[in-house]
């Protein structure tokens, strides 16, 4: 009886998650929720005639995803390993149907470009690049233990890889979606980087990138012309620089505590003042003492999940594990950089904060493989 208490328990023990990561996670759901009805109650109301309207949606959101954080909680990491060729491959065939008519979904620009990044599932749209992220991050961890395993370096091993993950980024390039495309291909390098493979072949890899770098911006109209809004803003201020002009002056005019709810510049000339730029309403609205606490709530979240990631036993759930960490870790740092002009737009959402489900749904079945990978059993 004694022996089957005691089996209990320990098994127990094993299962059991790191509550303070989850804490933090609810928290700062709860603060994006909240954020959100500040952000969005102008739009809400101009547009819907409600200002709730995108609070309720976010909120259905949240409480999908936190279901799918709970079921990817609770299954085993390791069968990512086994499935991760068919992972990545779904994902490709899911970035191939965005571009099939009735599927697929376009969406036109004043410049003349369409984006096609999202297909309608009845009356839901998904947006398949967020998806792709989580993929890509199996499908490379898998590759590396199997290269790190073979006994030669032969070139040949690196072409199948190498093709897969080519496509998958040309697809996303084609979409256009080269900031998910950046954020991949600096999640990759991280992992390869962590893995402990040649600095000197890493280098020579990103170096080589560069030059295909300088012809998607230079002969490709619309990154050509997101380059020169970046750097000169206020002389398109009227029209491409507008957003970025916008987000300087919400920035500017949220002081130290902010104004109140709602009353801001960025709520009725900040157009996507709910979803990539919300952080610069944000400001607005909490100035920048609400800005250091939201960042150090990300830090925290960060903090912790690199603390855990150092006790996993098992290779696979550490490279698995820092794959989802650096997708945070570069999502949060590029949005902070956009908005606040040290990079080009790029469309990339703030995690739990942003509006959108598909981003929503992807960073919750991350974390809760992260939270599966850091199960007390799984750690040292």
């Amino acid at each position: 009886m004694l022996l089957q208490e005691s089996y209990k328990k320990s098994k127990t023990e094993k299962d059991s998650i790191d509550k303070p990561l989850v804490y933090i996670i609810l928290t700062l759901l709860f603060f994006g929720l909240c954020i959100m009805f500040s952000g969005s109650a102008v739009t809400a109301v101009r547009e819907f005639s409600d200002t709730m309207y995108f609070v309720k949606k976010q909120f259905l959101w949240i409480v999908v995803s936190f279901v799918f954080f709970l079921i990817f909680a609770n299954i085993p990491y390791k069968v990512y390993q086994v499935y991760s060729h068919f992972l990545i491959l779904f994902a490709i065939l899911l970035l191939v149907a965005v571009f099939i008519p009735g599927i697929g979904k376009s969406v036109s620009t004043y410049y003349g470009r369409n984006f096609h990044r999202w297909i309608s599932i009845g009356t839901f749209q998904l947006q398949p690049s967020e998806f792709s992220k989580i993929a890509v991050i199996v499908y490379v961890s898998a590759t590396i233990l199997k290269l790190k395993k073979k006994s030669e370096n032969k070139f040949q091993n690196y072409i199948l890889p190498g093709i897969v993950i080519t496509v998958l980024l040309t697809l996303l390039v084609t979409e256009p979606a080269f900031g998910t495309t950046v954020e991949i291909f600096c999640m990759i390098v991280t992992l390869i980087f962590i893995a402990g493979f040649s600095i000197k072949k890493l280098m020579f890899g990103f170096i080589s990138m560069i030059p295909l770098v300088f012809v998607l911006i230079y002969h490709v109209g619309y990154r050509k012309k997101r380059i020169e809004v970046w750097l000169e803003p206020y002389k398109y201020r009227f029209d491409e620089g507008h957003q970025l002009v916008s987000s300087f002056k919400a920035f500017a005019e949220g002081g130290w505590f902010g104004k109140p709810l709602s009353t801001g510049y960025s709520h009725r000339y900040l157009t996507y003042c709910h979803t990539d730029f919300v952080l610069a309403t944000f400001v607005e609205d909490f100035g920048f003492i609400g800005f250091v606490l939201l960042y150090l709530l990300f830090l925290l979240l960060l903090t912790r999940s690199f603390l855990l990631l150092q006790k996993v036993k098992d290779q696979f759930g550490f490279l698995l594990g820092t794959g989802i960490l650096s997708m945070l870790g570069i999502q949060v740092l590029i949005n902070l950089f956009v908005v606040t002009g040290m990079l080009p737009i790029t469309g990339i959402s703030l995690p739990f904060i942003s509006y959108g489900g598909s981003s929503m749904l992807a960073t919750m079945i991350s974390l809760g493989i992260f939270i599966n990978i850091t199960k007390k059993g799984n750690l040292n």
